[in-house]
């Protein structure tokens, strides 16, 4: 007999598109219950393969659960009309508040506020941290919680990080701030978040790719996913916004720049970008104007996006991530590091080739040059007679054969041979196929 099941309702998003939200469907005999009744909880996330893969495991721990009689719907639903009237009623320890707190989260998108629920869930309501009298709570009982988080093992044996744990702590922080305001928490024994203090974090270290490594990672690809890399590279832009950029919005091939106005989360454009400072122009250097002119071939006439499936619908940076990635970086012969490294790297081309530093962080769309200073200062101090020349750079990547090369015939950067600047009239491929706004011109066709 199966106790929960996944359910799907229709609902009319702000958009106007009908859409679906997951539901879980349950038979459990409540505390008003005479006998089992079938209830019906939203997960308030749509209906879709991926959250239906997130919340699979968690109908396996609500089976066992109910079969077990320690179910706990206000655990699992505290935005639920029933969490709700039951913890109004109580609130005398930390977990009862934190299931009222997490109810009253608002102006936040739906995947952050998941991310939310599962820090609480997960390594607060599941700690005896959850179960200190609220009125009672100090210091102490967090600097303990923070030592249990330490010691906490995740799945495949690691422990949880520095800065990890320093994410959790800023969420404890903001939920018993609130808690003290309200004065659940006695003004005498004053704030006890004021007395801890984050974890210190090791340093952070980059291994952006060398010139030479992205060369021979353009070279062993071709069409959409070389223009993907080269884009990513010469622009700095997260894969994220990458996803989503539009031809006709976001593309300004006359004046160079790239419109970064929205993401893709989940599959979904937003507007939401990760920070005020990522709403920015970001320069369209030679390699990148012509790798996504010659994409506007294959995909301008089926999709709004420029980078897409066959369908026209918009790539996923999970899957990009992925298989596609990990074998290109295999076929180029290149240690292996995450696809979000070309970011990385393009700042770090940046610096070596002189940029000043606020350009760059306006290009990355960072608050400011802290951060830069912090990761990336060892290449600021690139010498002058090692100045890496762009141009150079530029000009061995788009004279790359369009097919993608096995790695015997991979080739290599030299910065100390003098390059050949690129020239369109020389390139049989570029030759009288765009105009001046890069889109394909007349009825000529790619020779």
């Amino acid at each position: 007999m199966r106790f929960v099941r996944f359910e799907s309702t229709p609902y009319r998003a702000a958009d106007g598109n009908v859409r679906r939200r997951l539901r879980v469907a349950f038979l459990w005999k409540g505390p008003e219950d005479s006998r089992p009744r079938r209830y019906r909880e939203s997960t308030r996330l749509d209906d879709n393969r991926a959250n239906r893969r997130l919340w699979s495991a968690k109908l396996k721990e609500i089976e066992g659960e109910i079969i077990a009689h320690s179910f706990d719907p206000i655990r699992w639903f505290p935005w639920s009309r029933r969490a709700t009237d039951q913890s109004a009623a109580r609130v005398e320890t930390v977990g009862d508040f934190v299931r009222q707190y997490l109810q009253e989260l608002a102006g936040l998108r739906e995947r952050t506020r998941e991310e939310y629920r599962f820090i609480f869930e997960a390594h607060i309501l599941a700690s005896k941290f959850a179960l200190v009298p609220l009125a009672e709570l100090d210091d102490g009982h967090i600097k303990r919680l923070i030592r249990e988080l330490e010691l906490k093992q995740i799945p495949g044996g690691r422990q949880l990080q520095a800065s990890t744990i320093n994410k959790i702590l800023a969420r404890i922080r903001t939920m018993v701030s609130v808690a003290f305001d309200r004065g659940l928490i006695p003004r005498e024994r004053g704030n006890p978040v004021l007395l801890v203090k984050n974890l210190k974090k090791p340093p952070r270290r980059v291994e952006p790719f060398t010139p030479d490594e992205l060369l021979r990672i353009f070279a062993a690809s071709e069409g959409q996913q070389r223009a993907f890399y080269v884009t990513l590279a010469f622009t700095g832009l997260r894969p994220s916004e990458a996803l989503a950029l539009f031809w006709d919005r976001h593309l300004d091939f006359e004046k160079e720049l790239i419109l970064i106005r929205q993401q893709l989360v989940d599959g979904e454009v937003s507007e939401n970008l990760k920070t005020e400072r990522s709403l920015r122009d970001v320069r369209m250097f030679r390699p990148v104007k012509i790798a996504l002119a010659s994409l506007a071939l294959q995909n301008r006439l089926r999709s709004e996006f420029v980078f897409c499936n066959r369908f026209g619908k918009p790539l996923t940076e999970a899957w990009q991530g992925d298989a596609p990635w990990r074998q290109t970086v295999a076929r180029a012969g290149v240690p292996y590091r995450v696809l979000y490294n070309l970011r990385h790297s393009y700042t770090t081309l940046m610096l070596m080739a002189g940029k000043p530093i606020q350009w760059i962080a306006h290009q990355l769309g960072h608050v400011g040059v802290k951060k830069i200073d912090e990761v990336y200062g060892r290449w600021s101090d690139t010498p002058d007679a090692e100045k890496l020349d762009l141009e150079h750079l530029f000009a061995a990547v788009i004279s790359l054969p369009r097919a993608a090369q096995s790695r015997p015939n991979l080739p290599k950067f030299c910065p100390s041979e003098k390059a050949k600047l690129f020239d369109e009239s020389e390139n049989p491929d570029f030759t009288g196929t765009y105009g001046a706004s890069g889109a394909p011109a007349g009825n000529r066709t790619r020779t």
